[in-house]
């Protein structure tokens, strides 16, 4: 089949939902299939990764979208469009021309697009089409406004009002749409809407070979990304001394690429340490004995707790955090929603050395069993041979 993969963001490295999903999604389906990709892109620092990706690709086309250009779009359209900020974001006059000149000169088979805020490039094609939401934007953004300050709030619920119109219409303009989890299709009322689960490279996040127990938690994830931040303020203000009155020598590691200056802060602790970026997110939590994923907002499915759970690492969540993940509740994964039950949760498996290593390990062998990305990469090529087969 000849495909077109269309990206807001170029899929590599591939740390973040909205570049893994793509990423893998063309790693495997590659296979079977001839991928074209064509994607935006703000810095030239971004298109690092081309070289890795051509392996997997017939052809990569990418067109830059300047931070400028996207801030002049919101400021001469917001009052005269109804379309999400996000969609007037990423408007892209020399994008829709090669991506016009794309379709002239291929004759392909399906077009999957990843993310709501390029949906509209593709709306009014007749090509056979995918779009893959991963989050339901609606309910991202109402769990983002109810945790959000004054003045940020108010440009949540405006976002909010402009998606709740688009999305749960959006579904008539494609002929599927895939999320990542049950929660999120409830807020998108078409019968073409699937949830398939997001997948964690199992061959890469491993447990450590010896398991040494240390009294190190571990929270990682993309820093700038505003419910990680909600989680991880949450997590130390509310449960952290507690932990800390209770096991003095415990530290925290909070791992992952931009942090902004109130969580650098909280660095200034001496049981916390912020890293940054790093190279390995495997290494990191390997360094650590449990997990934590307090979320508080957001929506889909997190990476985060995967990655740990396959690194064989006792993972506490709150029911938010745990979401569509099928993992029991005290064999494979913990959750608890207050503070108090948190705390007391995360101190338990520090101080029980053998439950917490048995929580990992039925953990690691849930997520090997049901979170591979060949699973979720099969389901889809099974939603592109029924789209082609009905078209037919």
């Amino acid at each position: 089949m000849k495909i077109l993969f269309i990206t807001p963001r170029f899929p590599y490295p591939p740390l973040k939902g909205d570049k893994a999903v793509p990423y893998h999604r063309l790693r495997i389906l590659d296979h079977r299939h001839e991928i074209t990709l064509l994607s935006l892109y703000e810095k030239d620092e971004e298109l690092a990764g081309v070289k890795q990706l051509r392996q997997y690709c017939q052809a990569i086309h990418t067109i830059r979208l300047p931070k400028w250009r996207s801030i002049m779009n919101l400021a001469l359209m917001t009052l005269f469009s109804s379309l999400p900020l996000q969609v007037l974001y990423y408007r892209s006059s020399p994008f829709q021309k090669k991506l016009d000149a794309l379709l002239a000169e291929n004759s392909f088979d399906l077009i999957n697009v990843f993310m709501l805020r390029v949906a509209p490039y593709l709306s009014d094609l007749s090509t056979p089409k995918v779009l893959d939401l991963i989050d339901s934007m609606q309910l991202n953004f109402q769990r983002r406004a109810a945790m959000e300050h004054i003045p940020k709030r108010w440009l949540f619920k405006e976002e909010l009002r402009r998606v709740i119109s688009y999305e749960r219409n959006i579904w008539m303009s494609f002929d599927h749409v895939i999320v990542v989890s049950e929660k999120d299709k409830t807020f998108i009322p078409g019968d073409n809407v699937k949830a398939i689960s997001l997948g964690v490279d199992t061959d890469l996040f491993t447990p450590r070979i010896t398991l040494e127990h240390k009294s190190v938690i571990v929270f990682s994830g993309n820093m700038g990304y505003a419910p990680n931040i909600h989680a991880i303020k949450w997590f130390v203000e509310h449960c952290l001394p507690d932990i800390k009155a209770a096991m003095p020598e415990v530290s925290l590691l909070i791992s992952g690429g931009n942090p902004p200056k109130e969580v650098c802060n909280l660095g200034r602790k001496p049981e916390i340490t912020v890293t940054g970026f790093v190279e390995s997110m495997p290494d990191v939590l390997r360094q650590a004995s449990v997990a934590i994923a307090p979320m508080q907002s957001g929506s889909g499915m997190q990476f985060k707790i995967l990655e740990a759970m396959s690194c064989g690492l006792s993972v506490v969540t709150t029911t938010l955090g745990l979401g569509d993940i099928k993992a029991r509740p005290g064999d494979e994964i913990c959750v608890a929603d207050t503070a108090e039950e948190f705390a007391d949760t995360v101190v338990t498996l520090l101080k029980t050395p053998k439950m917490a290593e048995r929580i990992g390990r039925n953990a690691r062998a849930f997520v090997v069993n049901q979170h591979g990305w060949e699973h979720a990469a099969y389901q889809v090529e099974a939603i592109y041979d029924s789209i082609i087969d009905k078209r037919r």
